[in-house]
């Protein structure tokens, strides 16, 4: 395939064949509506305001957990650091578990529990920067009935099944916490007592399993900092084995929890994440938490819960283990600060699923932006950036924080290039001020910034804080002497956007040639001329989804002799069943209907000129469609919608 360098942007056009490995194109609206748990009718602390007076360090559980029954008790002892002059501790707690003491230094000191708060008085007041500890005992039954909830007491093919599932404001469900996007606690220890039939999947490294009785008590240690709701635990009969991978400092192991009925389906799927692993580690920066382990518990949630060091999922599918893998760096390791910047959680780990196939396996590289694109694309609103924080349907959605988040770190690769992509992701993942943390939309632009030396003020604007896509019309000439004037226009989905700017991608075409081309679009009605070895006979707008964006119209002409709206009448547009095309012209060879595939799936030849041809549309789904008028010496391409 030929390359031609102009004063743009060039990329080489990789064809693409159906692949080894399809895309799931319902996996993200299956994990996004799972993770949109209702918690709307009950008052939630999402960034909890209530401890920024201490910073946590090291945290002790101790839980009795029997997956027969739902119920909790324990105790969860807090060391912390005063930020300032401290006289009172908070936590929080769902009013519904019963707190039965605190203790500080050993004595019971007094409490209040109401509107889903523990407040602790001390009896003297704590300096800044003094080191503390306190610790809460209580019980309860977890309410069952918010949305899917927080802590599920359940049964797996008749079998008793307790896990936990905290995001994002679930974890005073089930434990006194500080439910926080601003302190990750730098340490912990889980212990888990249980009927003895049971195994505990938790965070870090299992550091013994002690029988007492007919139960037996799990240790879980974890030596890495880790945000609130990234606790879990799951409770129930596993089957356990282990995969290995051998990673660039070492081999890790990937520790499986699983159903037993579910054993042999496990094994057979879960070395699938290896490469994925190796790619990652390889990518962006070593796995995060290289001494202890990487993890799978399964469980009945229709999804998967990137619990750090041991995700929680449904099932074994590819994009499911991949996409919760893909949290360990970003989501865990490097946390969104704000539920506004959920993006820089479900964007990412999205985006690395589909690198998981552009990497791995191209084949499938672009099915995977087209099921992104299908479901982006279906309404003309909503940015990236999540502003409405009360709503966890809308933190959680599928279509804006996963998917168009996806998208546009694609398009961020197209305008910065690849280099500057993967280093400025590499660098977000080892900044010494956010590794281990927090981060938001403007950390990570300064890095993309600093990586290609882009100023990205309107791109971020467009694409991250602002709503809605480009429309685009495409109109080319082509010369005798094979050059092309091409003229870019634009409208956009959303008034929030006055201009979207763009490398906007075209393929011209003729029998077995064909050439890429990136236009830097920088404003409305943009023209360019093009010097081609060759008269194409067909011009194709972005051919390898690169782009959030919608063709309306392409038209492709030569001297100048071009259908005019008098000459072609396509309507109605949107259409039910018939639609009707009214030929002012002559030398139709013929009409063409298109998925957005590009597969034809209507056509019509032998078009007498001067005539009015009926389409029958009906046995079509519901969707964009374009139509192709096609004669020797032009092709005109619009886009109709069938309702």
């Amino acid at each position: 395939m030929k390359r031609i360098l102009i004063t743009f942007y060039v990329l080489a056009c990789v064809l693409s064949s159906f692949a080894q490995r399809i895309p799931d194109k319902d996996f993200i609206n299956k994990i996004s509506f799972q993770e949109a748990k209702n918690h709307e009718n009950i008052l939630k602390i999402g960034n909890s305001k209530l401890g920024d007076n201490y910073n946590l360090y090291y945290q002790r559980m101790l839980w009795n957990v029997n997956p027969s029954v739902n119920y909790i008790s324990g105790s969860v002892t807090s060391y912390f650091t005063a930020n300032s002059l401290m006289s009172q501790v908070l936590f929080e707690l769902i009013d519904t578990l019963t707190v039965d003491s605190v203790k500080y230094h050993s004595n019971n000191i007094g409490f209040t529990h109401s509107a889903n708060i523990i407040t602790i008085t001390l009896p003297a007041g704590i300096a800044a920067g003094v080191r503390d500890s306190i610790c809460v005992y209580y019980h309860g039954a977890p309410p069952q009935g918010i949305g899917f909830g927080s802590f599920i007491q359940s049964t797996h093919n008749s079998v008793p099944i307790i896990w936990t599932l905290s995001e994002p404001f679930g974890a005073p469900d089930w434990w006194p916490c500080k439910n926080s996007l601003s302190d990750k606690i730098d340490s912990i220890d889980i212990y888990v007592t249980t009927p003895s039939a049971n195994r505990v999947g938790s965070n870090g490294s299992l550091v013994s399993e002690t029988l007492a009785g007919a139960n037996k008590i799990f240790h879980w240690k974890h030596r890495y900092p880790i945000a609130t709701y990234l606790i879990a635990i799951a409770v129930t009969n596993y089957s356990v084995y282990s995969d290995y991978a051998t990673l660039q400092n070492g081999t890790l192991e990937i520790l499986n929890y699983v159903f037993p009925e579910e054993l042999t389906n496990a094994q057979q799927s879960t070395p699938d994440l290896i490469p994925v692993m190796q790619l990652f580690d390889s990518l962006f920066s070593d796995y995060p938490y290289m001494n202890e382990k990487y993890g799978h518990a399964q469980f009945g949630w229709g999804g998967g819960m990137e619990h750090q060091t041991m995700t929680f999922l449904v099932d074994f599918g590819y994009d499911l283990m991949a996409h919760e893998l893909a949290h360990q760096w970003f989501g865990d390791k490097v946390t969104c600060k704000s539920w506004h910047d959920i993006w820089i959680n479900e964007s990412f780990a999205t985006f690395l699923t589909g690198l998981t196939y552009y990497f791995l396996d191209n084949s499938s590289w672009y099915y995977w932006k087209r099921n992104n694109l299908e479901d982006i694309l279906v309404e003309t609103d909503g940015s990236v950036y999540c502003y409405d924080t009360t709503s966890v349907n809308r933190i959680f959605s599928g279509r804006l924080s996963y998917k168009k988040g996806a998208m546009v770190l694609n398009m961020l690769k197209l305008k910065i290039g690849d280099s500057a992509l993967f280093t400025c992701m590499k660098n977000f993942m080892t900044d010494p001020q956010l590794i281990y943390g927090f981060a938001g939309t403007a950390d990570f632009k300064n890095h993309a910034e600093a990586s290609s030396g882009i100023n990205l003020d309107g791109f971020f604007d467009d694409w991250i804080y602002n709503e809605g896509y480009p429309i685009y019309t495409i109109n080319t000439t082509i010369k005798s002497d094979s050059t092309v004037t091409l003229v870019i226009s634009q409208t956009q989905s959303h008034p929030s956007v006055s201009f979207f700017e763009l490398p906007v991608p075209v393929r011209f075409s003729f029998g077995g040639i064909d050439t890429l081309i990136v236009f830097d679009n920088t404003f409305n009605n943009q023209s360019f001329d093009v010097q081609l070895n060759f008269k194409p006979n067909q011009v194709k707008f972005d051919p390898e989804l690169e782009l959030i964006a919608v063709l309306d119209t392409l038209i492709l002409h030569n001297n100048n002799d071009v259908f005019s709206e008098s000459e072609l009448l396509i309507r109605p547009n949107p259409v039910n069943d018939i639609l009707t095309v009214s030929l002012n012209k002559s030398k139709i060879d013929k009409i063409q209907i298109l998925d957005l595939k590009g597969s034809i799936v209507k056509e019509l030849t032998n078009i007498n000129p001067e005539s009015t041809v009926s389409l029958n549309l009906k046995s079509l789904l519901k969707g964009v469609y374009f139509i192709n008028i096609i004669s020797s010496d032009n092709i005109c391409t619009r886009k109709i919608v069938k309702l």
